[in-house]
């Protein structure tokens, strides 16, 4: 029996073929690293002998698929959920913003957002009227947030001290950047939402969590490759009958999913196919960065597990070490989203820069002793969720028969997150079971 073959192993190839193999599909990963995980994969860092994320990544609680997925795996504990929503924010002075999950719909947030200091007691009761109506309609596609959000009587302070660190935060792009629709998805699921919004830190290094993957497809009969790397999909008369890998090695498979980003896929694909219509728009999706500075200290520096800043260069900082309950150094994450500024700047300005503004949000960092620094851009670390990018998405099944496609950027709904991958992945295993889509 022929395998099906899934192209890459990150968030989306995982649970594609997770779900093919509970059906009694036999299963082929090819990724080309060294490891699972794609973009949110981790690393063994020689000098502090660490397995490092490339960068730490935050799991909602409205994120269902993925903490299903956790549970198929068996991985569920590899993520600890709060009780109830608390954002640790610096703001000035520092506190949280916190819900009141016994209070129904968007209600839940209205008694930490009327002791919200940044923002004027009146800035306060036009941002509930705001959200309420964010809740209650629908947004235009056609529409850029931050003109929605001036339309609907939100200024220029409101918008930079609430709506803007969370789209960031959660879209990697800022208000005058997405759609009015993509953000109003992420305020309603999450954020107005009793618990929707409840942060999960994940306990393990990520490539952990997926690397369980191989044993678990290892016990349905299928395989995952390391170091596999794809040079072409092979295409007979308008149907994919496997691929060709770099080494020479043919493999034939008449079901392939090609489960990486669009920049990496368009080249395996024969020139005359990227021309038409359905994969042409996928060259037009555009991408934000991200840049994520990891200090390790001689002790620890923070008294919360993590923060989100306002007013200050360094937007959120996590004590990896504490949230993974490592022992030795305390390792520290500066993850700068929407980090244009950033992605061109030489490693050693982005440290002095970043480390200059942590010391003054917390005291710790200058009585503590600084060990090693890692800085890792990723200049396409997800799409930007435009008013015209929905358009861009493509859906899962392709032209070509037995070519599907999944990853975050086709069309779930989903903005560019691990829940999106999750839930690409599995639409694309139903689709090739000759189920409807799910989206």
């Amino acid at each position: 029996m022929k395998p099906v073959v899934i192209i890459g192993g990150g968030a989306a190839g995982i649970a594609a073929a997770c779900t093919l193999a509970e059906r009694g599909k036999r299963i082929l990963i090819l990724e080309r690293a060294p490891h699972l995980g794609g973009r949110a994969a981790s690393f063994f860092h020689h000098r502090m002998r660490q397995e490092v994320d490339y960068g730490y990544h935050i799991l909602m609680r409205c994120c269902t698929e993925t903490i299903d997925f956790l549970r198929q795996l068996g991985m569920e504990r590899s993520v600890s959920f709060q009780e109830r929503l608390a954002i640790p924010i610096a703001c000035g002075s520092k506190r949280s913003l916190l819900s009141s999950a016994h209070l129904p719909g968007p209600l839940h947030l209205v008694p930490s957002l009327m002791r919200y200091r940044p923002l004027s007691y009146r800035e306060r009761i036009a941002v509930l009227r705001t959200g309420l109506f964010l809740f209650l309609h629908q947004l235009p596609e056609d529409k850029i947030f931050a003109e929605w959000l001036q339309n609907h009587g939100q200024g220029h302070r409101a918008i930079a001290q609430l709506w803007d660190p969370i789209c960031i935060a959660t879209l990697n792009e800022r208000v005058e950047s997405v759609s009015a629709r993509a953000a109003r998805m992420i305020f309603k699921k999450g954020f107005l939402k009793p618990h929707g919004a409840d942060m999960g830190l994940f306990t393990v290094p990520l490539s952990h969590l997926f690397s369980r993957a191989i044993s678990f497809l290892a016990e349905r009969g299928g395989e995952v490759l390391l170091n596999a790397q794809v040079a072409q999909i092979l295409i007979e008369k308008g149907a994919a009958r496997g691929v060709k890998l770099v080494s020479g090695e043919r493999i034939d498979s008449d079901c392939v999913i090609a489960a990486v980003p669009p920049y990496d896929l368009l080249p395996l694909l024969p020139r005359a196919v990227v021309e038409k219509g359905y994969f042409a728009g996928m060259k037009e999706i555009r991408f934000s960065p991200i840049v994520n500075l990891h200090l390790w200290f001689d002790c620890p520096v923070m008294e919360e597990p993590f923060w989100v800043v306002i007013d200050s260069p360094v937007q959120a900082i996590f004590e990896v070490s504490r949230i993974q309950g490592k022992e030795g150094p305390t390792h520290v994450v500066l993850s700068q989203s929407a980090a244009w500024e950033w992605i061109d700047l030489p490693v050693t300005t982005i440290r002095e820069r970043l480390l200059s503004a942590l010391s003054s949000l917390l005291p710790g960092v200058r009585r503590a002793r600084l060990l090693d620094h890692l800085v890792i851009k990723s200049a396409r670390a997800t799409f930007i969720p435009a008013p015209e990018s929905e358009s861009l998405r493509p859906g899962v099944k392709t032209p070509i028969e037995g070519l599907l496609l999944a990853g975050d950027y086709t069309a779930t709904t989903w903005p560019s997150t691990i829940e999106g991958a999750v839930r690409s992945g599995r639409n694309a295993a139903l689709n090739s079971a000759g189920r409807k889509d799910q989206g």
